[in-house]
């Protein structure tokens, strides 16, 4: 059930390594005939299959962009990409900035902000990650010295970055397989000093509460048969020695974020399509490439257990091809997840089985799907 960090690496070297693909947008003016052209591509160059499209809208009375589409798997890490590209003026004004601004409408999920410098050569540029609120408007405020490189990346200008070397600014939203929309406006760079909302706050927003209440956090779970009727677990070969299917749907937390103590249902029935090799095992993991401690964040159970350890994955019988198996599982979980994002706080399937570990496609059987007749989770 392990991924080494170097998976981090992989992946997010090869979400960036790419080329631009799909339209663009009228510019977006800035001061000083600056202006910035939106372009947007998914991970069609990675064998990919997510979509993005770009919409010009009116959002609290200013220009914005509209985005929509649907991120899929068919490349394992499903992405797609906003760059805002700057003409020459705006370019001269990002290299001075201190702060950028912009109005951000998303889904609840995380998302991250980049200013891509010439001075890094593996893709791990300097990168703010935010979490986002489901359907409500947000501002949100970037210091340029709260940008930082990922983990897994080079380190260039002892880890503070150098705008002399600023290219273009990009958003990145990697999530869970389905449909997303999320909108920008107003996006700003800041010269003079870091802002405050109150200081870039639109005419047409509504002004924020002097202390705004929390929202109400939405229900865990529940009966979700109707939304997940198959589990997929492909070969893991090349980074483990097994089968393995992450869900990270939506609407298992719906924003909540796991905290060590919490206890957790999972009543499933399902039959599957070939025989297996060895149990089914189930765990709650933070896929996040924060959580990497050096494999995925376990929350639920420890990286390297032994099935059937006191703090390994639970488990779920070996069954035959088409056989009809139901098992209630019950989790408590151990540690705490990155953010609310629905990467973070997921469910892992996995079964062992015979093949050559290291090795992509290693696996001598084919994958199995798991077809689902009930699925019921629930936080007890």
């Amino acid at each position: 059930m392990k991924k080494a960090k170097m998976l981090s690496l992989l992946m997010c070297g090869a979400l960036l390594a790419l080329v631009l693909s799909c339209g663009s947008s009228a510019p977006a003016a800035g001061g000083g005939g600056a202006s910035w052209e939106w372009t947007v591509n998914g991970d069609k160059d990675n064998g990919g299959t997510s979509t993005i499209t770009m919409a010009d809208e009116t959002l609290e009375g200013l220009p914005g962009h509209a985005f929509k589409g649907n991120i899929t798997k068919k490349y394992e890490y499903g992405f797609v990409n906003v760059k805002l590209n700057p003409n020459d003026a705006m370019l001269a004004q990002l290299k001075k900035a201190k702060a950028i601004s912009f109005r951000f409408l998303g889904n609840g999920e995380k998302f991250a902000v980049k200013i891509n410098t010439s001075d890094v050569k593996d893709y791990a540029y300097f990168e703010y990650q935010f979490d986002t609120l489901d359907g409500q408007p947000q501002t949100v405020i970037v210091p340029v010295e709260h940008l930082m490189q990922p983990s897994w990346g080079k380190v260039v200008g002892n880890g503070i970055i150098n705008l002399n070397n600023a290219q273009i600014v990009e958003f990145q939203w990697q999530g869970p397989a389905g449909a997303y929309a999320f909108k920008i406006w107003d996006f700003k760079v800041h010269t003079g000093k870091v802002p405050t909302e109150k200081d870039v706050l639109p005419k047409g927003a509504a002004k924020p509460a002097a202390a705004a209440a929390a929202p109400a956090e939405k229900p865990i779970g529940g009966d979700l048969s109707a939304e997940i009727k198959e589990i997929n677990l492909t070969d893991n070969f090349e980074y483990g020695d097994n089968y393995q299917a992450v869900l990270a749907n939506k609407s298992l937390f719906n924003g909540h974020k796991i905290v060590p103590g919490e206890k957790y249902t999972l009543k499933i029935t399902y039959s599957a399509s070939r025989d297996l090799e060895n149990v089914v095992e189930v765990g709650l993991v933070d896929t996040t490439p924060q959580a990497y401690n050096p494999y995925w964040g376990a929350l639920s159970f420890r990286n390297g257990a032994d099935t059937g350890a006191p703090d390994g994955m639970a488990t779920i019988k070996k069954t035959k091809a088409g056989e009809v198996v139901s098992a209630t599982i019950h989790f408590t979980t151990t540690q705490k997840a990155s953010a609310s994002s629905s990467l973070a706080n997921a469910l892992v399937f996995g079964t062992k089985g015979e093949g050559r570990k290291g090795t992509k496609g290693s696996g001598k059987q084919k994958a199995v799907k798991l077809t689902v007749t009930e699925f019921v989770f629930t936080k007890d």
